[in-house]
């Protein structure tokens, strides 16, 4: 069994995630978290608002999903946001043509252009009646909606830059008129996939964090840029992988300028922080051949999974290209005025957008842990800062005042971390029902609390554990796991 089948079973029995509908055979693309899977989710969208949001008092929207043909057209989404197609000339069964036939063909790669396909086609057969295939075609991605009665044409959002797009000159104006400015968001975007695979790494509906630095193109620098100039990463450069600080990197051009490569090394903590380790990721620099028209530049962020290497993040500097549009489009003025220079200017933007559904997927495998000696079950070793549950309480006993001196513990841990309680089955089965789901500490009220108020602290990585005072334990949480000084 593969690693990727191994993890969808534990996402399954553990409550991670699940297919949406699942008792109506309901169409694939859509998946469901859990209560351990939604909490894990929450943890990581609330470390990048910590790190990329609140650490640089940076502004937070959240967009509609709804969103007007025009807006999409003047991004070029109507127009040119499509995969390949090809359907079955018998059974009508639809796949993505591109992806089909590089699954068939012996180092095939795609040209880009519809006849190329065709050529390979004409020898294939279709996966589900052995039918032939017509010619292909292009396939736009996205959900289509209309919008009132007249049902004005509209889409589901395929991502939620184009709301802060659309939003920055209202932003501009009410939060100093000054620039730089930067505006993340976190919420779900639709992409009407031909034939989504691979779980959390392919899907319909998924979530993105987005950051978008709006900033004077004459004004490339950034203040925090001496702090992390240093830092070394790896960096995939016409498939070779290399080592580099970020002042090299800039310094060499692999990155365009110092906000890109600021954010670049914010990405690099974060994902090591998720728990994703440095051997398995890379930046790799997309060449020209694969960079929009409108960027300068586009790095995107691999993981390397059991499915192979997949792309989690990518960094775009687009240039004044999605302001420029709308303001087109729309017929508004989105330039601004700049004091220093006493001319109107339209911004450039740097751009951030995470995959939060393929970043879970990689933090599951990447910290998936087999059966030992010392320990008889699977496990995930989560870093602290992810972790669905910050610790477990368990008494010892169903008996005796335990479970009401338990549950005055759990209730005095809950106003500032997340707890899981649990009375039923052996103290060992409840550790390792813990551990499965990843808990950093596991806290056990036994007949010795009653006498002096102290607790069993037991470590998951190692089994460890230590007697503390139970007024000491939210300081002890605080310190080893939200500051990340559990030694992992």
């Amino acid at each position: 069994m593969k690693l990727h089948e191994r993890i969808f079973e534990l996402a399954l029995t553990r409550s991670f995630f699940y297919p949406s509908n699942e008792p109506y055979d309901a169409p694939g693309g859509f998946y469901d978290y859990g209560p351990v899977g939604t909490l894990l989710k929450k943890k990581v969208q609330n470390l990048w608002r910590r790190m990329f949001i609140k650490k640089h008092g940076y502004h937070e929207i959240e967009g509609t999903i709804i969103t007007p043909e025009m807006i999409l057209k003047a991004s070029g989404h109507v127009d040119g946001f499509a995969d390949p197609i090809a359907e079955c000339k018998n059974c009508k069964t639809k796949v993505r043509a591109d992806s089909f036939v590089a699954d068939n063909v012996n180092g095939f790669e795609w040209d880009g252009t519809l006849p190329s396909l065709d050529k390979e086609l004409k020898n294939l057969k279709c996966p589900s009646c052995k039918g032939e295939f017509a010619p292909a075609k292009m396939f736009n991605l996205m959900f289509s909606t209309g919008i009132g009665g007249e049902e004005t044409p509209a889409y589901c959002r395929p991502e939620t830059a184009q709301g802060i797009f659309t939003a920055f000159p209202r932003l501009f104006r009410n939060h100093g008129a000054k620039l730089p400015l930067a505006v993340g968001q976190i919420g779900r975007s639709f992409r009407n996939e031909i034939s989504p695979r691979k779980g959390l790494v392919r899907m319909r509906e998924f979530t993105q964090m987005e950051l978008e630095y709006f900033f004077n193109p004459d004004e490339s620098s950034i203040s925090e840029f001496s702090e992390i100039s240093k830092k070394k990463m790896r960096f995939s450069v016409n498939g070779k992988i290399l080592e580099k600080t970020i002042g090299e990197a800039v310094k060499d051009k692999t990155i365009p300028n110092e906000i890109m490569g600021y954010f670049i090394a914010l990405e690099w903590d974060y994902y090591l922080a998720c728990g994703i380790p440095e051997k398995n990721m890379y930046f790799r620099v997309l060449p020209d051949t694969e960079t929009p028209h409108y960027s300068k530049r586009n790095i995107d962020l691999e993981v390397e999974t059991s499915y192979g290497v997949i792309e989690v993040n990518g960094n775009a500097y687009r240039t004044d290209f999605d302001l420029s549009r709308h303001s087109e489009f729309s017929g508004k003025d989105f330039s601004v005025f700049v004091e220093k220079e006493k001319r109107k200017i339209m911004p450039h933007v740097f751009e951030a957008s995470l995959g939060v559904d393929r970043l879970l997927f990689s933090i599951l495998e990447n910290t998936f842990r087999e059966k030992t000696k010392e320990k008889d079950w699977e496990w995930f070793d989560f870093p602290p800062a992810v972790a669905p549950y910050h610790c477990a309480i368990f008494p010892l006993m169903k008996k005796e005042g335990l479970p009401e001196k338990a549950k005055e513990v759990y209730d005095s841990l809950l106003a500032h971390f997340d707890v899981l309680y649990q009375e039923s089955g052996s103290i060992g089965r409840r550790y390792a029902r813990a551990d499965e789901i990843g808990t950093p500490y596991a806290i056990t009220v036994d007949y010795d609390t009653l006498k002096d108020d102290t607790v069993t602290l037991r470590y998951r990585n190692d089994g460890k554990q230590e007697r503390i005072k139970i007024p000491e334990l939210e300081k002890k949480l605080h310190d080893d796991i939200l500051k990340n000084k559990v030694k992992m």
